[in-house]
This record gives C-alpha cells, structure tokens and sequence, in this order.
C-alpha cells in the first residue's frame, strides 16, 4: 500500500509538473504574442508618425526626418525592453521547473559552470554529494568563473567525483535557484538534500 501511495504521490506530482509547464509555455507564448504586438503597433506608430509630421511640415522636412528618428530610437528601445522582460520570464519559468524536477524525481539538481564558463547540469541522487563549496576568490585568472561561489573541494569516488565535477567550477543555481553567496548556497545544498529520497 505505502508503493501505492508512493506512485500515486509521484503521478500527481507529475501531472502538477505537466501543467505547471503548459502554463509555462501559454506564458512564454503570450510573452512572445505581446512582444509581437508591441513591435508592430511602434511600427504603426512610426509610420503614422512620418506620414503626419511630414503633411504638417511641409517645407520643413528635415525636422520630420529628425522627429521620425527620434520615435523610431524609442519604439526600438521599446521593443528592447520588451524583448528583456520576456527573457526574464523565460529565466524565471526555467528556474521554477527545474525545481518542479528536483521535487517530483527526488533529486537535487545543481548547475555549475565550469572554468571556461560552460554550463553543466548535475543531478545528484544521494545526499552524499561528495563536494564542499567555497566562497569564490578574485583569482589571477582572467577565464575563471566570475562566481560568488565556487567548489573548494571534490571527495574522491563520491558522487560528485563520479559525477566529473570539478574543483573550482561556479556553482551557479541549485534545484533552479541562483546562488550568490556561500550562506545561500549551503542553505540549498542542505534543502536540496533534504529532498533526496532515500536509497
């Protein structure tokens, strides 16, 4: 009955995650709908604006030409801006689901970035992770991970060690959240691992 409960627990939880990225992805799709509209309304904008200033103007054509510069350096400011709150959003349902993961498969999942910046996600399955953080140091070292936290430490034929991380990469999130500091980030390694299920 307790494997019951258990798989019962896990398929809903998954089906939670399922819907969770659908929203996800409705966002993601109304974000890009927005940014769409936005552009073209600006573009609208800007064309109307160059057909009025130019009818009043008349002769003076070069302020119409300066004006309409002008409005078409907002609206790609605009369209800028818009474009970055999106990405924002795309970050933000990124971080949420791979926490949803972590949750529903009872891992711990742990991005670092490695000493050429590269990015590597590692799903830890035990809570002897087998690596010990380390707030990161200024270094000598212009390729070195800018990080506030680094791995100090790899325990050799642990999990981490097994898993190839490495000493010194950047521990960027954990479980999809970012991590800046080594309180924080020994904070959600311990909550990471709390939700590790047993072996």
């Amino acid at each position: 009955m307790g494997n019951t409960c258990g798989a019962e627990q896990r398929e809903q939880a998954a089906d939670r995650v399922e819907e969770a990225v659908e929203q996800v992805k409705e966002i993601a799709e109304d974000v890009k709908e927005k940014v769409a509209e936005v552009a073209e309304q600006a573009k609208e904008v800007v064309e109307d604006a160059v057909e009025n200033v130019a009818e009043a103007a008349g002769t003076v054509q070069e302020k119409a030409e300066e004006k309409a510069e002008q409005v078409q350096e907002r609206t790609a400011e605009t369209v800028e801006s818009a474009k970055e709150a999106a990405a924002d959003v795309v970050e933000a349902a990124a971080g949420t689901m791979t926490a949803a993961v972590a949750a529903v498969t009872g891992v711990m999942i742990v991005e670092f970035a490695d000493g050429k910046g590269a990015a590597k996600s590692v799903e830890f399955k035990s809570k002897d992770l087998g690596f010990v953080p380390k707030r990161a140091s200024a270094g000598c070292c212009a390729s070195a991970p800018k990080a506030g936290v680094v791995v100090d430490r790899v325990e050799k034929n642990k999990q981490a060690d097994k898993l190839g991380v490495k000493k010194g990469w950047a521990i960027k999130t954990i479980n999809g959240t970012a991590v800046a500091g080594l309180e924080e980030a020994r904070k959600a390694l311990e909550d990471g691992k709390a939700n590790i299920a047993e072996a």
